[in-house]
């Protein structure tokens, strides 16, 4: 089985090929772009390294966990919003990546969404 093309292998074999067809100017910038990729690719290779604002949202969504415990019933986006003294899109956006419901399916799936009276979207954490 062959080895997987990447866009750094794509870009290395460019920059071999290229020595003396393109201007030296070509090949800094596929050089500088080489670079980036390999950053980003050893970045992405290790689990468990976050951010400073995955760290944050992360945080942020136990704090939200937290708030759903201590109101032990469904409550609405706009109650845990008030309950921490944020936005309801910052609360709304915590919910989502929470529950199970996005399209993307990256949600944790600890968080359930009914629908309650008058069509309000009711939150409350999932029985395990």
């Amino acid at each position: 089985m062959s080895d997987k093309m990447t866009y750094v292998k794509a870009l290395d074999t460019v920059l071999t090929a290229g020595e003396g067809i393109y201007s030296d100017e070509v090949m800094e910038k596929l050089t500088a772009l080489k670079v980036s990729l390999e950053k980003r690719a050893q970045y992405k290779s290790k689990p468990g390294k976050m951010t400073k604002t995955q760290r944050e949202a992360a945080d942020f969504r136990e704090k939200v966990v937290g708030v759903l415990a201590e109101f032990g019933e469904p409550v609405t986006c706009g109650d845990v919003a008030k309950a921490l003294g944020e936005s309801g899109q910052k609360v709304s956006a915590a919910l989502s990546m929470l529950g199970d419901w996005r399209a993307d399916g990256k949600g944790e799936g600890r968080v359930e969404r009914t629908v309650g009276p008058k069509k309000v979207s009711l939150f409350a954490l999932k029985v395990m």
